[in-house]
């Protein structure tokens, strides 16, 4: 019997740890979710599924930011949408900055 909850608490370590790798957790904190799950898998695993949920929110809303953060510039003459800072409109050939 100890010896199958011992493995139990092994597979569900060596899951955390894969998973803390597929889900971004440096080496490090993976090896330590693994670890807390092999000693003490009641508290761990569910701690580690909670700040997995989080992670993955964090990492959502970083995304959304992002896009919301570099919206497109239009140009006076032509009306289209540009990135970044040109001197020329990249659609109409237009001098976009003086000097």
């Amino acid at each position: 019997m100890r010896y199958l909850l011992l493995l139990v608490n092994l597979v569900a370590a060596l899951w955390v740890f894969y998973d803390s790798q597929k889900h971004g957790y440096s080496i490090g904190k993976g090896l330590l979710w693994a670890i807390g799950v092999f000693f003490l898998l009641i508290v761990f695993l569910p701690l580690y599924l909670i700040f997995r949920r989080r992670k993955e929110k964090l990492a959502a809303q970083e995304r959304e930011t992002r896009q919301i953060i570099s919206p497109l510039s239009s140009c006076f003459y032509c009306g289209q949408g540009y990135e970044g800072d040109p001197k020329v409109c990249p659609h109409c050939g237009q001098t976009l900055k003086m000097g």
